[in-house]
């Protein structure tokens, strides 16, 4: 019996009578030992850093909430690329809608001129304004600050996501919400591997959650704080299934022509 494409042959039928029996065989013979090996690659490989050497669990949780603690408690400092506005009350033409921290950490204020803004708070900022003016362009000069766009309240998304980028967050914004971020993970995520990277203390320091515990309520969603990079990890075994999938799909897609 003899088959076409877009039939599926008979379950009973032996692979010896399937149609070019032999390059079926021969596709199986290299395809399948590769797989095996590939098995064992993903076994032995070593990534950089390796997901065995992170924090796990419970450690996981107490090495990046300290810092999550740390920041939320501490205010927020004005640093370069951030965007400001400088509200000046009742001056509109000493007031400043954006302006964007240049690279030095310095800005241009209406009469003041260049002024060095890093590493100060916006409250700081805005009393070292009104120190300024006062006396010399105002009496009694009242300033707000405000952040418009942060540099540091960014997030690097990527790794087995289907949208890999750089994300703005807000101060609560958690690891569920920066992979959905990336529109979620892809076919080949190993969901027990979400690795989150952050720089503590001058030190770069990882920990690893399990996506779908968290999805689930057995553990927190922990909190992505500004400059973290957020990876998902990639299953070897879904990722070899796939390959397998795409590489032999055609032992079963034959039809009778006649009997």
């Amino acid at each position: 019996m003899k088959y076409s494409l877009y039939e599926r042959a008979p379950a009973t039928l032996a692979v010896s009578e399937w149609p070019g029996a032999d390059w079926r065989n021969f596709v199986l013979r290299k395809t399948l030992p590769l797989a095996a090996v590939a098995v064992c690659l993903a076994g032995c490989a070593k990534g950089s850093p390796p997901v065995e050497s992170v924090a796990a669990d419970a450690n996981a949780y107490a090495v990046m909430g300290s810092a999550a603690q740390a920041e939320a408690a501490a205010p927020y400092r004005i640093g370069p690329d951030d965007t400001i506005s400088i509200n000046t009350f009742f001056e509109p033409e000493l007031s400043v809608e954006s302006v964007k921290v240049d690279r030095s950490g310095q800005i241009g204020v209406p009469g003041i001129g260049s002024m060095t803004v890093e590493g100060l708070t916006t409250e700081e900022l805005a009393t070292e304004i009104e120190n300024s003016f006062r006396g010399r362009l105002l009496e009694r000069p009242q300033v707000a600050v405000s952040v418009v766009d942060s540099a540091d309240r960014k997030v690097v998304v990527s790794g087995q996501v289907n949208s890999s980028g750089v994300f703005e967050i807000r101060n609560s914004t958690t690891l569920l919400e920066a992979i959905a971020m990336a529109n979620g993970e892809n076919e080949i995520a190993k969901m027990d591997e979400g690795v989150i990277f952050r720089t503590i203390d001058g030190q770069r320091m990882a920990a690893r959650f399990d996506v779908n515990a968290i999805r689930s309520g057995a553990m927190d969603d922990p909190r992505i704080l500004g400059n973290d990079v957020v990876v998902v990890g990639l299953s070897e075994a879904k990722a070899i299934w796939r390959d397998i999938r795409q590489i032999v799909p055609i032992v079963a897609v034959f039809r009778p022509l006649y009997n």
